[in-house]
């Protein structure tokens, strides 16, 4: 069998056989964290992801032993008994989790998952929408929400309902979403506000912003470059957008608009702002459309 992209506990590619990585590597890093939670927990992920079904369980086995069946280490037990096609048993690992975790969201979602190859789409709805309730921030379930519910007018109405919570922004973009797909850019601009005001919060303007500041940032200036509204998104950008983000891609969506509109120099401004903070893979990147914006006649 030919070498394989596999990955370390820290994400690095490692390339490697993957009988010699289940033979040799495995069952040493297995032994090496046998009683370190945190390290094992890692290492049994990126087995999941890999492939490695049957040395995930066993470290999830072990884990359960160490964390007092711990959610998270329920809910990697149920997406290894999927992927093992054994929907049942991990259906009754969810179960368990739901009713030890009964403020918790993410094992709703699963549940769902299980209920829609069942070919039951209401019960997976269901499951969907009780678990949003109780975590309504989470990104995957909210797109099948929308997907599986198929009235526009019904998900909105949730979606709505959901963004009344304190602590929920992701819904607010979901709706918005909903809003550019009929047209309507004036409410879904509303939306998209109410959702970054939320997660700033009380932020100084001088300090960092939260990583889901920056999520939801990048994925509305993606949706709004999609939809061509390039007015709205620099109307965005000039309130919302920070040079301090890790990543460029809201910024570029930016410059690109005010190229669009005209302003090459300003595009190039926020593309040179940016270099300070963005991390060093992307620098190139940046670099490289600076140098491009830089050779283009402004009358062109």
């Amino acid at each position: 069998m030919g070498n394989t992209p596999l990955f370390d506990e820290l994400g690095h590619p490692i390339w490697m056989d993957r009988e010699e990585f289940r033979t040799h590597v495995i069952p040493e890093n297995i032994q090496a964290d046998w009683d370190n939670p945190h390290n094992l927990y890692t290492f049994a992920v990126q087995l999941y992801k890999d492939g490695f079904l049957e040395e995930a369980e066993q470290g999830v086995n072990r884990l359960l032993e160490l964390t007092d069946r711990e959610e998270e280490v329920l809910l990697l037990q149920a997406l290894v008994l999927m992927k093992e096609d054994k929907p049942e048993e991990g259906e009754r690992v969810l179960l368990e989790c739901i009713d030890k975790y009964p403020d918790r969201g993410v094992a709703h979602t699963y549940l769902a998952r299980i209920f829609a190859a069942r070919g039951d789409r209401e019960q997976a709805v269901q499951q969907l929408k009780e678990g949003l309730s109780k975590e309504p921030n989470q990104e995957t379930a909210l797109r099948m929400f929308t997907e599986w519910v198929g009235d526009p007018e019904e998900a909105a109405s949730f979606l709505e309902q959901l963004s009344e919570t304190a602590d929920s922004w992701w819904p607010l973009l979901e709706l918005g979403k909903l809003h550019l797909k009929k047209k309507n850019s004036s409410d879904a601009m509303d939306c998209f506000q109410r959702a970054l005001d939320r997660i700033r919060g009380d932020r100084a303007e001088e300090s960092f912003p939260e990583w889901e500041e920056e999520v939801a940032a990048m994925t509305v200036s993606s949706l709004l470059r999609k939809e061509g509204l390039t007015e709205e998104l620099i109307q965005f950008s000039e309130k919302y957008w920070t040079p301090a983000y890790m990543t460029p891609f809201h910024g570029m969506d930016y410059a690109q608009a005010l190229f669009d509109s005209g302003n090459p120099k300003g595009a190039v401004d926020i593309l040179a702002r940016m270099m300070e903070y963005i991390e060093p893979d992307y620098q190139n990147m940046v670099r490289l459309r600076m140098q491009q914006l830089d050779r283009i006649p402004e009358n062109a």
